[in-house]
């Protein structure tokens, strides 16, 4: 047996590390102890003891259109892939051609009043188009030509079924300059307590990314009009002009009483995570982070070994744990390749686990 504790001390211990937070993942594997094949992960959110993924459309074809339960623990996949149906009131209207296809699902979330429904959200829809009647009643987005849909999947507590049920456009403020950009769209959605719904956009058209919220209630999905998004004024880390995307995000409940929150938001690009004070009375706290991959226990290789390119897009808070998984970028993702043993890993871009403690210092 390698001596990984040791290792893991090492990195934990060293100063290089001491405002950056490394973290050795775990090889997503499926029920026959294999790592999966591109399932190229962009939704992530914790649900009844286990982790629920979704990916998006670039994923390999059998991985599409999938719910697929994870064990926090062994990051070993609970049960088959579930496939998610769509519902015939869904395919009929104006959406319907998109969902009979494969919708490009980014983020996962679940609705705090009734924990049967998932909701995710779609980003480039760039491969279909709206006809005239329905361009007509939803061609206002202020960004692409196509809408973002926000997406209610409907399940049950045992996960023996996944159907779309009900779907609706965003609108968002013409003043926030979103851009006709169809793949730099939303990749974040998370809840707070108070029934505010977040939304995390990539980057707008000038290059910077944004959140913004809306209100949720029990008559949301009712509701046949856009979803009027509004800027939620948030002040982010942002240094300069150039890329640095929010790809993922979710809610960390504040340890103080009467303060409303946080956000953890996913910076691909940089290796952070941003932790976002909802009171806006502290700047956002930004966590440097280093991802490092396990390799086989009868390699030659070190224990683990430090990722050039992870690129992670979800991020899912449970008590005081914040897992994160990552969508393998396929131009980049052999970069990561040291170990031969983990070779054929890195080219069937296999995604893999992360934890990570909530630290204190988050919250100062």
């Amino acid at each position: 047996m390698k001596a990984s504790l040791y290792l893991i001390s090492i990195l934990f211990t060293t100063g290089v590390f001491a405002t950056t937070q490394p973290v050795a993942g775990k090889w997503i594997t499926d029920l026959q102890g294999q790592t999966l094949t591109d399932p190229q992960s962009s939704g992530f959110t914790w649900r009844h003891g286990e982790l629920i993924h979704l990916g998006d459309n670039s994923a390999a074809e059998h991985m599409r259109n999938k719910l697929l339960r994870i064990n926090p623990h062994t990051a070993q996949l609970n049960a088959e892939p579930l496939n998610i149906t769509v519902s015939s009131q869904v395919l009929s209207g104006c959406f319907g051609e998109l969902f009979s296809k494969y919708p490009d699902f980014e983020s996962l979330t679940w609705d705090r009043a009734d924990d049967t429904v998932f909701i995710t959200v779609t980003e480039d829809s760039s491969f279909v188009q709206l006809n005239a009647d329905c361009k007509a009643k939803y061609g206002d987005t202020h960004s692409t030509d196509f809408p973002t849909l926000l997406v209610r999947i409907e399940t049950d507590r045992n996960m023996s079924r996944a159907e779309i049920t009900a779907v609706r456009p965003v609108q968002f403020p013409k003043s926030a300059v979103v851009g006709n950009a169809p793949n730099d769209g939303i990749e974040g959605l998370a809840f707070d307590t108070t029934g505010n719904l977040y939304l995390a956009l990539e980057k707008n058209q000038a290059n910077a990314p944004m959140i913004f919220k809306t209100t949720y209630d029990k008559d949301f999905w009712q509701q046949q009009g856009y979803v009027k998004v509004q800027d939620s004024g948030f002040i982010l880390p942002v240094p300069d002009a150039n890329n640095h995307p929010i790809n993922g995000l979710d809610y960390l409940p504040a340890k103080k009483a009467g303060h409303p929150g946080y956000l953890v938001a996913a910076a691909r690009n940089d290796d952070q995570l941003w932790i976002i004070d909802l009171s806006q009375q502290q700047a956002p706290f930004v966590q440097q982070m280093a991802y490092y991959a396990p390799t086989p226990a009868d390699s030659a290789c070190p224990a683990y070994e430090k990722m050039v390119q992870t690129a992670i897009e979800g991020v899912a808070v449970h008590g005081d744990t914040v897992y994160l998984v990552n969508d393998a970028w396929k131009k980049h993702y052999p970069d990561n390749i040291q170990c031969p043993a983990n070779a054929a890993h890195f080219n069937k871009f296999a995604p893999l686990l992360f934890s990570l403690p909530v630290d204190p210092r988050w919250f100062i």
